[in-house]
């Protein structure tokens, strides 16, 4: 990144201690032990809260409806009203708030200071590459690297491969004749699904007619060559993982904040999609087959020394089985196959800060499938942190609901800190107790309680569904 942000505690009963970020991290303020700011004695400040999220050399806060609100520059950003519960209170969500170098948050009886520091290199002027004006206001004093301006970035918001097609073109890519755009021999053919940061679609290899499918990723931020290098380097290890039930990534490349990669092409689509074509859920026989799929492929990324760290039903990808006998009889099965897809790639590309602001600011992602300790414990998330988001998943097939209630317009912040999660049989009576047991075991709050690993939740599901 372009800096490290160091947030200093000026006064209160931490003062003198500093935290420093140099990559993209959380950080949580409250009462509660598991706050990174943890101060239980002050009964000013709330269990949780509030959240800081650093981006070096970026930085955003967002209040929790605390009771006391949290102060920026002697101005408060939030807090719930007078005679508010902290229920009520924690229904809404406050606004996110950017922070600068010599800003002062206050809260309770704690002061804090943000100093923003640049790496030396760091500075220098920032042009868009497409349009080529200066972007500087636009992304921020310190950010060094490719960009595409907002400007640009609108023009093309639909097509994010028309943003890759230019940029590779300064390396002498070109359009077929019929005007198809081509990546590394690859004709795009139509868009499959997009995304946060980018989207997917459909091509074939010149001559050969071999689907694949090209997954394109656009940083958020200014891309240095020093973090696309790092990333670039964690994704093809990615490339020597294979399994039958894993999405094969084929080849990767860059231009700018542009990524791509080519991968194995699935032909029925994913998880989400099938459950949209059900009504919402899944019946057993069908979902069975799947879910004990899902957990073989994520054993074996687990017994890499992997994490995948964004599952849900939109990453677990469905292509026709090349062996269908193996698979457990039952009406409905149609012989699909899951793999598990866009292994490494979210998770790094979040880690190198590509994708700004995840839990804060405008591009915050979705949290539906997140356990609690991926906002506690941002950087250092283990597979039983996958654990409790496959169950999640798992849970959507069965009960066509999350394991969590999102009512609207309440932080999802403040649902993943204190949510409750609901028992499956408490969603559907239905549903085969010994699998509700699993499940139930795998989305607790406390990853303790969890199956420490894909491969232990496998072993007890086939128990299961015995």
């Amino acid at each position: 990144m372009s800096g490290t942000i160091h947030i200093r505690v000026a006064e209160g009963k931490l003062k003198g201690k500093t935290f420093s970020f140099a990559e993209h991290d959380t950080f949580i303020f409250g009462r509660m032990p598991d706050c990174h700011g943890c101060l239980p004695e002050d009964q000013q400040i709330s269990r949780h809260h509030f959240l800081l999220e650093v981006n070096p050399p970026d930085a955003c806060i967002r209040d929790f409806g605390s009771l006391n609100g949290t102060w920026v520059n002697g101005k408060q950003i939030g807090s719930r009203a007078k005679g508010e519960t902290p229920e009520q209170g924690q229904k809404k969500q406050y606004p996110d708030i950017n922070l600068k170098d010599g800003d002062e948050i206050k809260a309770g009886q704690t002061a804090l200071k943000v100093k923003v520091e640049m790496d030396a290199k760091a500075g220098g002027p920032v042009v868009c590459r497409r349009c080529g004006k200066d972007v500087g206001r636009e992304i921020g004093v310190g950010r060094m690297g490719d960009y595409i301006c907002a400007e640009c970035r609108k023009s093309i918001e639909n097509d994010p491969v028309a943003q890759l097609v230019r940029m590779l073109g300064e390396e002498g890519q070109e359009a077929q004749g019929d005007g198809l755009p081509v990546i590394r021999g690859y004709a795009i053919k139509r868009k499959l699904g997009e995304g946060g940061f980018g989207a997917v679609y459909l091509a074939e290899k010149a001559g050969t007619k071999a689907q694949v499918a090209v997954k394109v990723m656009l940083s958020r931020v200014a891309v240095e060559s020093s973090a696309k290098e790092k990333f670039q380097q964690e994704i093809r290890m990615m490339k020597d993982l294979r399994h039958p039930n894993l999405v094969q990534l084929l080849d990767q490349g860059a231009a700018g904040g542009a990524f791509f990669f080519i991968m194995e092409y699935c032909d029925a689509g994913s998880v989400a999609d099938l459950l949209r074509r059900r009504g919402g859920k899944l019946d057993l026989a069908e979902a069975a087959p799947l879910m004990l799929q899902s957990l073989e492929g994520l054993a074996f990324v687990h017994g890499k020394g992997l994490v995948h760290r964004d599952l849900k039903p939109e990453n677990i990808l469905l292509a026709q089985n090349p062996h269908p006998g193996l698979l457990p009889k039952g009406e409905g099965v149609k012989g699909l196959l899951a793999k598990i897809g866009d292994l490494g790639l979210s998770k790094n590309f979040e880690q190198a800060g590509f994708s700004g602001m995840t839990m804060t600011g405008a591009y915050a992602g979705t949290p539906a499938f997140m356990p609690r300790e991926q906002l506690t414990n941002f950087k250092y998330v283990k597979p039983v942190s996958d654990v409790w988001s496959l169950a999640a998943t798992f849970y959507v097939m069965l009960t066509g609901a999350l394991p969590r209630d999102f009512p609207k317009g309440k932080d999802p912040m403040e649902v993943i800190l204190h949510g409750k999660i609901i028992p499956v049989f408490d969603r559907d009576h239905g549903i085969h107790k010994p699998l509700a047991q699993v499940l139930d075991r795998a989305l607790s709050n406390n990853a303790k309680d969890r199956f420490p690993d894909a491969g232990a939740m496998l072993a007890a599901m086939r128990d299961a569904l015995r």
